[in-house]
């Protein structure tokens, strides 16, 4: 089952209801222009950012059918309280559609919410998000030394040391009880079967593990509430 999910500070949440659509697009940048020789040409460009909008509710009680956190509902406000406390820290998250190539690190561009006719307390929103390239501004001191630039002597500038590069660390086992940061896929047994949520820098314990399955360690919340069985390559001890 498709389930859409937004994670934050090392925070997961899984959106309730589905909407009936979801489309990212990516529209393309290019520039078209003229030369004597060739006529018109396409200049082709890196693309635009990609963009995503769709319009759905967040139910009042989890009772109906459609309802897909029925094991850990939470109410309209809560998802409201989330997404706003994205929008003021002016900070990216990542917004995971499972089973599909949708799995992108974004800013909330728009979220317009309110309510319509129908059952009460249902909260209807409508949720733009644009994707988000990672940049840092780098500093570059320059010195003007003028006529007072140091002068070297007998200085072989052809020698260069090279240091060796640090040993990365070990990397900790992972042991029954042990602290993990997970970022994987849910099953519901060691050996792969019924696929599930995703986690995204979870944190959590293990609380079994099994050598022999594909997917030997088994997650809860840091308080017991059991989560699923991750590949060994989906945790971290910390």
């Amino acid at each position: 089952m498709v389930e859409m999910f937004m994670e934050y500070d090392n925070r997961v949440i899984a959106f309730p209801v589905n909407p009936e659509e979801i489309t990212l697009c990516r529209d393309g940048n290019n520039e078209t222009t003229e030369i004597v020789s060739l006529g018109e040409i396409n200049m082709l460009k890196r693309p635009k950012l990609a963009t995503l909008e769709f319009d759905c509710f967040f139910p009042a009680s989890k009772d109906a059918s459609y309802v897909l956190t029925k094991g850990d509902f939470k109410s309209p406000n809560f998802y409201i309280d989330f997404i706003e406390a994205i929008r003021k820290a002016r900070k990216p998250c990542r917004f995971i559609v499972s089973d599909t190539k949708i799995n992108l690190l974004c800013g909330v561009e728009t979220f317009e919410y309110g309510v319509h006719a129908g059952p009460k307390g249902e909260i209807y929103y409508k949720l733009g998000l644009k994707e988000y390239q990672p940049y840092e501004v780098k500093e570059v001191k320059i010195t003007d030394y003028g006529s007072g630039r140091p002068k070297t002597k007998n200085v072989n500038t052809s020698v260069s040391v090279t240091k060796p590069a640090p040993s990365p660390p070990a990397k900790k086992s992972v042991y029954a009880g042990c602290t993990v940061i997970v970022n994987g896929q849910l099953h519901r047994d060691s050996y792969g079967a019924g696929p599930g949520q995703w986690r995204r820098n979870f944190r959590g314990k293990i609380n079994f593990i099994n050598k022999s399955g594909s997917h030997p360690y088994h997650v809860t919340t840091m308080s017991g509430g059991w989560q699923g069985w991750v590949l060994a390559s989906a945790v971290e001890v910390v």
